[in-house]
């Protein structure tokens, strides 16, 4: 049991870093023209994707990473708390 917690708690935390690098990456490169872009936004979409649906029309601001690392962030914790 213990061993499929860890196994969660390294899975939300790579989902954390990749999330976060996605942020920095499109920050720096707007386009997604650079490969490691591209391969950050081809990771992360298939999550985001579905919360951009749910999420009201913001005029431009797109919360849906926020909303996913916040959700990543309060996962960890419970299963922190859980044992």
């Amino acid at each position: 049991m213990y061993s499929l917690i860890g196994l969660l708690t390294i899975l939300i935390r790579l989902l954390q870093i990749l999330f976060i690098a996605r942020f920095i990456a499109q920050m720096i490169d707007m386009r997604g023209g650079n490969p490691i872009t591209r391969f950050l936004m081809d990771v992360t979409e298939p999550i985001l994707a579905p919360i951009r649906r749910l999420l009201p029309s913001t005029g431009g601001i797109d919360f849906s990473p926020t909303i996913v690392l916040l959700g990543l962030f309060l996962l960890q914790r419970v299963i922190a708390g859980s044992f």
